[in-house]
This record gives structure tokens, C-alpha cells and sequence, in this order.
């Protein structure tokens, strides 16, 4: 390789193979990894640096006389000077091999410093990014916990204005408007008197523990199918939803074309679901029953009311139910599932207005002691997995999981015959 244009082309040629080669590292396993600290050991792993410093040693042959220390005077100068000839004879056969090498080893050592001040980027640059990724995620909780703030504020004012707007509604003239098209009956609570000052309290309890209306309605999807197989929902057969509350329920039933009428005796919540445009009746649910006719309602709803009442106004309200609904028609009463152990020894007091748990079996002998049919039990709402011990294989996990992360409510359905 005399001609200096060949040597630059072979040069570069190689420079191509070695980042080829780099590439393909880069990519093993199928992952791109770039990484200058990973570079830098596969590197030393290949003996790149013992490859350079042997290269470098062999490229400077030639160019040096040895050392003729163990030569006497005479023959060190004799050897000198037929080494220095030798030189001159075949510098002009190594010049350009020796300039080959040298550019080859310059290529190696500019690769091996391009990864060392990368290395030393890539670490600069993850402190920085390191240092921002803190800032943000010391920002973003700052942040949440002003949300938080602002919530438990907006819920405070939610309250006050619930509490004026039911204050204002119950001034001697607001009540003597009425309400059109509205079935009006004084509320009759048979476990007390009914205390309506509570009434924005529990809009303040559900918003806050209940859950998000988004979140109850996709629940209560489960149900639609049942109704929908018995043809309740027809205007000659309607749904009747006891203690509705927000009405994520009756909106369902709208979605689907389906008629429905609610009914619950806290105030606050009658005025949310009529300002949705739902048929909402405000009322005590034995008292109402007891003014509609024999077999008149294809289904009666009821999520999470049961358990707010004594076993004896139960049983009467089960009485009345089976008596409007038409033959077929059926009953759903969702409530905690007291066999969670979490729920049944915790959750179930977050809401002070509770009466007694109800076990599903005691639940299901309680319905066909009153005459209903088929009643089944459907069990809901268990526990996310990640809850759960992992252990899977485990007989203790497996009751283990049941006990505190299974069904948090369940369902008792009956028909009638």
C-alpha cells in the first residue's frame, strides 16, 4: 500500500467495519443498548487495550535501534552503524506500512476516547435528568396534595350549599308550591324519627366513601341483563329503585330505554337526581308500597339499604314488595358482603347510619320465608389481585385471599311465582 489514496480508502473502510460491529453489539438479545459504560467493558472484555499497546510496539519496529548493551564498545559501534544503513535501505519499503499502522491505531484510540467522554456525558446528563426526575416528583406530590386540599375544601362548600338549599326548600312558602307530577307522602321511618339535617351529611359520605358515580354505574352494569330478561322496564311493567340515592342506577335504566322511578327519603339526594331529570319520588319505601296496587311493579331495586334497617321493618318490607310485583317479576337487594372479613369487621362502619351486617345465607332464608322463588345469591366486587397474596398454590393463601380480598358485596335476587 504505497499510494497514500489506497491507504486513506483501506483506512476508512475499516473505521465502517468497526462501527458495524458496534452496531451489532449494541443490538444483541434484541435490545439497543448504548450505553458508553457497557461499551467501555466489552472493550476491555476483547483485550482492546492490550491489542493497541502490542500494536503500537510492532508499529514502531524499525524506527529504533535496540539496545547493544551487552555488546563490547567495538561491536556496539559496528552494529550502530550497519543497523542505521539497514535503516536507510528499507525505510523507503516500511515508510508507508508504518504510516498505515499508525493511522489505524489513531482510529482505534479516537473510538476508545469518543466512548470515554461519552461515558462521561451520558453520566453528566443522567445526574441532570436524575435531579429533574426529583424536582418533578417532589412538584407533582406538592401538587396533589393541593388538589387534595382544594377537594376536602369544595366538599366542605357542597356541604354548606346542600344544607342552605334544603333550609330554603323547607321555609313554610317553599313547600306550599309542591312539586308537579310528584308523589308526595309524609316519610315514615320505622327504626325513628327521620332527621333530614343529616341528609347533606350522607351526600357528603357517599361522594367521599361510597365512590364515583363513573365508578358505581359501570357496577351496577351487572344487572341490566337480569332485568332485561324478565322484560322489566316496560311502562306496563316498571322498575321501582328504593333508596336511589345519586341515581346511577335509574341513569342506566334511562340509557336503556328502560322506565324506572326512584325513591329515597334524604332530601338532598331526591333534588341531585331530579336535576339529572329522573323521576325521583321522595318518600319512606313501606309507606309507598303500601299505596300501590297489587302486582304493578316488574322489578324492585334496592342497593345498599337493606342493611340500614331492624330485622322486623325488613321483613315488612319484603312482605309489601312481594305483594306489588307482578307474577315473575323479581327483587335485587345489593349489600356488604360481611364474609369479607374486612368488610365485616371495618368497612361496613365507615357509614354510621348501618343497622347489622346481613350474611348472604341468612339474606337468601329471609327472602324464601317471605314466598319468594329461584332466590339466589350473586357475589361482587372482589378485591383487585394486586391485593392478594401471590402464593396461589398455597391452601392457606388461597383462604387467606378469600376471607379478606373476596367479594365485598353481594346480591340476593328472588322472583316471584
Amino acid at each position: 500500500m504505497t499510494n497514500p489514496d489506497e491507504t486513506k480508502k483501506y483506512i476508512e473502510g475499516f473505521k465502517d467495519k468497526v462501527k458495524s460491529r458496534l452496531k451489532i453489539y449494541r443490538k444483541e438479545d434484541g435490545k439497543e443498548r448504548i450505553d458508553a459504560a457497557g461499551l467501555t467493558k466489552w472493550l476491555k472484555k476483547n483485550n482492546i487495550y492490550n491489542y493497541l499497546n502490542n500494536a503500537e510496539q510492532n508499529a514502531n519496529i524499525g524506527t529504533t535501534i535496540p539496545s547493544l548493551s551487552g555488546f563490547s564498545i567495538l561491536k556496539r559501534t559496528v552494529y550502530r552503524l550497519v543497523i542505521k544503513f539497514l535503516f536507510k535501505i528499507f525505510k523507503v519499503i516500511t515508510l508507508n506500512q508504518r504510516q498505515y499502522n499508525m493511522s489505524v491505531l489513531d482510529a482505534f484510540r479516537l473510538i476508545i476516547d469518543e466512548c470515554n467522554n461519552l461515558k462521561l456525558g451520558l453520566a453528566d446528563a443522567k445526574t441532570y435528568s436524575g435531579a429533574k426526575i426529583d424536582e418533578l416528583e417532589f412538584r407533582f406530590k406538592q401538587q396533589n396534595i393541593e388538589i387534595y386540599e382544594i377537594k376536602k375544601i369544595m366538599d366542605y362548600i357542597k356541604n354548606t350549599l346542600i344544607q342552605i338549599e334544603l333550609k330554603i326548600n323547607n321555609l313554610p312558602e317553599a313547600r306550599d308550591k309542591g312539586a308537579d307530577n310528584v308523589l308526595v307522602r309524609k316519610p315514615v321511618d320505622l327504626n325513628g324519627e327521620i332527621n333530614h339535617e343529616l341528609d347533606a351529611f350522607y351526600v357528603f359520605l357517599e361522594d367521599n366513601l361510597r365512590g364515583s358515580s363513573e365508578e358505581i354505574k359501570k357496577r351496577l352494569q351487572i344487572y341490566l341483563p337480569v332485568v332485561k330478561k324478565i322484560n322489566a322496564g316496560l311502562k306496563s311493567s316498571p322498575i321501582l329503585d328504593i333508596g336511589c340515592g345519586r341515581g346511577e342506577w335509574l341513569e342506566l335504566l334511562r340509557e336503556e330505554n328502560l322506565y324506572a322511578r326512584g325513591l329515597d327519603i334524604n332530601r338532598a339526594m331526591v333534588e341531585t337526581c331530579r336535576k339529572k331529570g329522573l323521576d325521583v319520588v321522595e318518600g319512606e319505601a313501606l309507606s309507598f308500597l303500601k299505596g300501590a296496587p297489587d302486582s304493578s311493579i316488574g322489578a324492585v331495586t334496592g342497593f345498599h339499604f337493606i342493611e340500614h334497617y331492624r330485622f322486623d321493618f325488613l321483613i315488612k318490607l319484603l312482605k309489601e314488595i312481594l305483594r306489588v310485583l307482578k307474577s315473575g317479576g323479581l327483587v335485587i337487594l345489593e349489600t356488604p358482603n360481611p364474609a369479607n372479613i374486612i368488610v365485616g369487621s371495618c368497612n361496613f362502619y365507615a357509614d354510621p347510619t348501618h343497622n347489622n351486617p346481613l350474611p348472604g345465607p341468612l339474606s337468601k332464608l329471609i327472602l324464601e320465608s317471605q314466598g319468594f322463588s329461584r332466590v339466589k345469591i350473586m357475589c361482587l366486587n372482589p378485591f383487585e389481585d394486586n391485593y392478594k397474596i401471590k402464593d396461589s398454590d398455597s391452601e392457606i393463601s388461597k383462604r387467606f385471599n378469600d376471607y379478606f380480598y373476596g367479594p365485598q358485596d353481594y346480591a340476593v335476587i328472588g322472583y316471584k311465582i
